[in-house]
């Protein structure tokens, strides 16, 4: 599939704007993004020399924020928000420049379960390592499950197109 030939609902600048959700840039299939500027959402905040235990949430979301304003091609940042407030506090910031964000690329559901599988595997293996509590595996999945159909949700009848590949 294809993803940037699809129809995409371009900002007024024509910059087409690609997130992730827990996907990192090689699990993607590059050669679908040809004409994009790709980054891993910590490569970006490394170059800015963000410091996530001194630095606010708020700083990180300027900081992704103004790489895509200042960005002169189309740009897909991976692996960016940690919640769906994050998208919201992104999409707020740019916004005033006319752009908007196109897709929200999220692991498709194998991905999710296969996930999930791998988990529960280490955590059988290995739980007198672990500091998990049974069933806690299980509970990390639903609630990223939750986070998806949240998002979905909150993105429906906008022109964020939430896409799992």
């Amino acid at each position: 599939m294809n993803i940037t030939n699809k129809f995409f609902p371009k900002s007024e600048k024509n910059k087409i704007i690609i997130l992730t959700l827990e996907i990192n840039k090689p699990h993607l299939n590059i050669d679908e993004f040809k004409n994009f500027e790709i980054m891993n959402c910590y490569e970006l905040l490394e170059k800015q020399n963000y410091d996530s235990l001194n630095d606010s949430n708020e700083k990180r979301i300027e900081y992704i924020a103004n790489e895509i304003i200042n960005s002169k091609i189309n740009i897909l940042i991976c692996d960016v928000c940690f919640s769906i407030t994050d998208f919201d506090k992104i999409s707020e910031l740019l916004k005033p420049n006319k752009l908007i964000i196109n897709k929200i690329l999220v692991p498709n559901e194998s991905k999710r379960k296969s996930k999930l599988l791998d988990g529960q595997e280490i955590y059988r293996n290995h739980s007198r390592w672990l500091d998990f509590y049974p069933g806690q595996i299980e509970e990390i999945h639903e609630e990223f499950e939750m986070k998806i159909k949240n998002l979905k949700t909150k993105y429906k009848n906008t022109e964020t197109e939430i896409l799992e590949i």
